[in-house]
This record gives C-alpha cells, structure tokens and sequence, in this order.
C-alpha cells in the first residue's frame, strides 16, 4: 500500500514539472517554450526549481539513498518503508522516466533556451546566459552519472530528431567546456543578469564565478581515476584557486514552511507516514558516527527513548522501534535547503588532493588541515554549536597517523552527503575500484545475488527505442559507467 502511495507522489510531483506542457514528455529535444519573449530568468528560476524537486523528490532521492544504502528502508517495520523495494534494486519506472524527462525537458530544456534568449537579446545578456550554461552543465554532469552515455552535443536541438548518444567521458568534457564558455562569458560592467530569480546568490557573480570553478573541480576528481590526464588541470585549479569558500557560498535551495514550497521529503512523511520518517539510519553510517561520537548523530538521526545509544540497521533487515534510529526530522524539515554543492564537500575535494598528490606534492599536513575543516564546516551546517564542531574536528586524527588517509577522507565525506542521494552514490562509486569503495557495501537483504547497484536503467519509452543512435541493448543496473572503475 505504501508503494501505491509514494507512486501517486512522484506523479504528483511530476505533473507539478509540466508547466511547460509538452506532449511528449521524453522528447528531449522538443522545445517546451515557444514564445521567444519570455525573459530567460522565467526558465531560470523554473528550471533551477525543478532541479532541487526532482533531486529531494522519490524519483531520484529515494532510489539513490536506499540503493546506495546511505539510507535504509527499516525492512518489514510497519512505518518505514518497506521491502522489497529500492533497496533491494525494484526501481520504479517512474524514477528512471520522470528523471529522464527532468533532465531533457523542464530543466535542460529551460536551460538552454534561455541561454539562447540571453545571448541574442539586445543587448546581450551575458550574465544571465553565462548562469544558465553553469546549471546546464550540473544538470548534464548529473544525467550522465545516473544513466551513462547520454544526449549532450546534439540535446536541447530542435533541428535534430534524434539525438546521438554521447560517450560519458566527452558528456564530462563537454560539461567542463561550458563551464569553462560561461566563465569567460562573465561580464562584471553590465548590469544585465539574473538577480530577483536566482535563487542560489540573488545575482552575486564572483559566487557564480566560485560555484562554477568548485563544479570544475568536482568534475575533474569524477574522471581522474579513470583519466589520468586530469591530474595536471586539477593542479593548475589548485594553485589558482577561487572556489567555493566560505558557507555563505553554499549552493541550495531554501524550502518554506508554506503550501507548496514545502521540501518534498517532509511532504513525503507528512502525508503517508503522519509525520513519522519512513527512513532509518544505516549501520555502515551510524556505527561510523557513534565510535566517534559525533555531534551531528543528533541532528542525522532520532535514537529510540529506550535506546542506549544510537544503533543503525543493516539494510533490508526489520528495524526494531525501541532500538534502531530513524532519520531526524531537522534532517527532513519542511524547510530543509537541497544542496547542490556545500563549502564542505569542497574541502573534501582539497583534502583528498591533497592527501593524494593530484597535481600537487603529497602533503599529509594540508590534507589534515582541510579533511578537519571539511568535517567542522559540516557539523556547522547541521546545526552542532560552534565550540563542539570546532573541539570535534580536532580531535579527529592526524593523516599521517592513519594506514589508509584517502579512504578515511572519503568515509567522511560520504558521511556527510549521508542525505543527498545521487550526490552520497556517485562518491562512493568514485571512491575506489570495484570492491575497494568506501565504505565497504555489500548486497542488501533481499537484493537479488550479483554486483552492487549502479546506475539508473534507460526508460522504456517509445522516444529512445525509435532512437537509432540510442542504446539498443538493455544495460543493466549493475553495469558500471566509465568514471567506475
């Protein structure tokens, strides 16, 4: 019954992403905005709100978090989620088409008609379309590490039918030369940008500027391992600097505690789970977080009053409510923000630089300095006091006393982005080869035997299967991309 329920959701929230009424909702290259004067901060703003639903929403949220085990279903407990489901890898048709279209259309779409709006406007807007092109490039990145080799070069065309498939690699390529055209694009002497409508910094450009350069860099440590390469552009960015700095840098959406502009997790237990968070925390999570004592385990989670201490469960098993945490409501307020890119996973990147001499010398010390920082900027982020983040981060240990320093570096950063599903999946499938991920998954109960989870099927849709440059073959969920190693 609480599928039925969470499936009327998504449809829900999906027909809230048809404002742009297109007939064909996986047609990618159907242009949803016709009237060429519609000022391009209209598309922005609508497509950025699309992006945070889509990202917050069962679509992607859900299968990410419990597939990617960050999360847990609390197996056969009668207000958690609920087996067999994401969790053991039965994801909706729903997830796979509604992203697929969110993707294509009410972002990507939106995206990219208002840059071609800004830039043949007179005068031109830069600004505005040097933002578009920064969203468009975090929306491209992200498609291609949910489905694999997607439409990039010929997407967004109107002239072109049917779009190639572009190879994972060149989509990257191509996302870190967009970013690289809006940069340049940039122009501080016209007063002309996205400013009331840009949820993210309210037309702030040396943000955007940083945004884009953290964006870079996320990029770039996505295909390292894969492409060595990479190595040398991420020093030069290093020594260059001007990325995300400080908190107030933050990109996020900021929910509200009123009639539709509500986080959709919250709208997700407020309406089928009177209240109560279908969503426990997971062992590979908590046990990490308890033998530290970390002060975010109040903020993360809710412990039983019964409890002793906090006690995640393994994924697929039956929570117990007298033991096992659930997810805390501060994590799924309605006015928690969805983060698309935080000053702390920055640090992280550097420390993980650092640590592993990506384009720089080794160097233990900065890593130490940095992996701290990252995990007292976290703490602040969810709430801990100052002082405790502060006393916390220290007392973590110092790198070079450590055996494996990247692995602990990425165990905390994973961590972190415990709650942001696609985000928390794709750094754990960067974090190693197969079978040296961290942390060290295995399959979920009730999962069927084989390899772990790892992407997104393509939907099953008329659009993509009369595609001839369209992957013919069924590539399967446990097929790995070419960033995974």
């Amino acid at each position: 019954m609480k599928k039925t329920y969470i499936y009327l959701l998504i449809l829900v929230l999906a027909s809230s992403f048809s404002l742009s009424s297109c007939k064909k909702y996986l047609d990618i290259n159907k242009d949803p905005n016709t009237a060429t004067t519609v000022d391009p901060k209209l598309l922005f703003s609508f497509a950025v709100v699309s992006y945070a639903n889509l990202r917050s929403s069962g679509d992607s949220y859900i299968p990410f978090a419990l597939a990617g085990q960050s999360v847990a279903t609390g197996g056969n407990n009668p207000t958690g989620w609920g087996v067999p489901s994401e969790e053991q890898y039965k994801i909706s048709s729903f997830s796979n088409a509604n992203s697929w279209r969110a993707y294509y259309t009410t972002v990507g779409a939106n995206l990219k008609e208002a840059i071609k709006l800004a830039e043949s406007a007179s005068p031109v807007n830069n600004n505005a379309a040097a933002q578009n092109k920064i969203v468009l490039a975090m929306c491209a990145y992200e498609a291609t590490t949910v489905f694999g080799d997607v439409p990039f070069s010929e997407a967004w065309n109107t002239n072109i039918s049917y779009p190639k498939f572009d190879a994972q690699k060149d989509v990257m390529e191509g996302c870190i030369a967009l970013i690289d055209a809006a940069l340049k694009q940039f122009d501080d002497a016209s007063p002309l940008k996205i400013s009331d409508y840009d949820l993210f910094y309210k037309g702030d450009l040396n943000k955007w500027r940083r945004l884009a350069n953290s964006v870079k860099l996320r990029i770039l440590m996505t295909m390292v391992d894969k492409d060595p390469t990479k190595v040398a552009a991420i020093g030069t960015m290093i020594t260059a600097g001007n990325f995300i700095g400080a908190s107030t840098d933050n990109c996020l959406i900021n929910y509200q505690d009123v009639a539709g502009k509500k986080n959709p997790k919250f709208l997700l237990n407020e309406q089928y789970n009177n209240g109560v968070d279908f969503f426990f925390g997971c062992n590979y999570v908590v046990d990490f977080m308890r033998n530290l004592a970390d002060p975010r385990l109040p903020r993360f989670f809710t412990k039983p009053d019964q409890a002793a201490d906090y006690f995640g469960v393994e994924n697929g098993a039956t929570a117990d409510d007298n033991v096992n945490v659930r997810v805390s409501p501060l994590l799924h307020s309605a006015v928690e923000p969805e983060v698309f890119f935080s000053y702390q996973e920055e640090l992280f990147y550097e420390a993980e630089i650092q640590a592993r001499g990506l384009g720089v010398p080794v160097n233990l010390a900065a890593a130490t300095t940095l992996y701290r920082k990252a995990v007292q900027q976290s703490c602040l982020f969810y709430g801990v006091d100052a002082a405790t983040a502060q006393t916390f981060a220290a007392s973590l240990p110092d790198l070079s006393t450590v055996a494996s320093p990247v692995k602990l570096i990425h165990m905390h950063h994973w961590v972190d982005k415990m709650d942001r599903g696609i985000d928390a999946f794709t750094q754990w499938r960067r974090s190693g080869p197969s079978g040296d991920e961290t942390p060290a998954l295995k399959l979920p109960i009730g999962a069927p035997a084989g390899p772990l989870f790892r992407r997104f099927e393509y939907p099953t849709t008329n659009e993509i299967a009369v595609n001839p440059n369209a992957p013919k073959n069924r590539i399967m969920f446990t097929e790995k991309m070419w960033f995974d190693l």
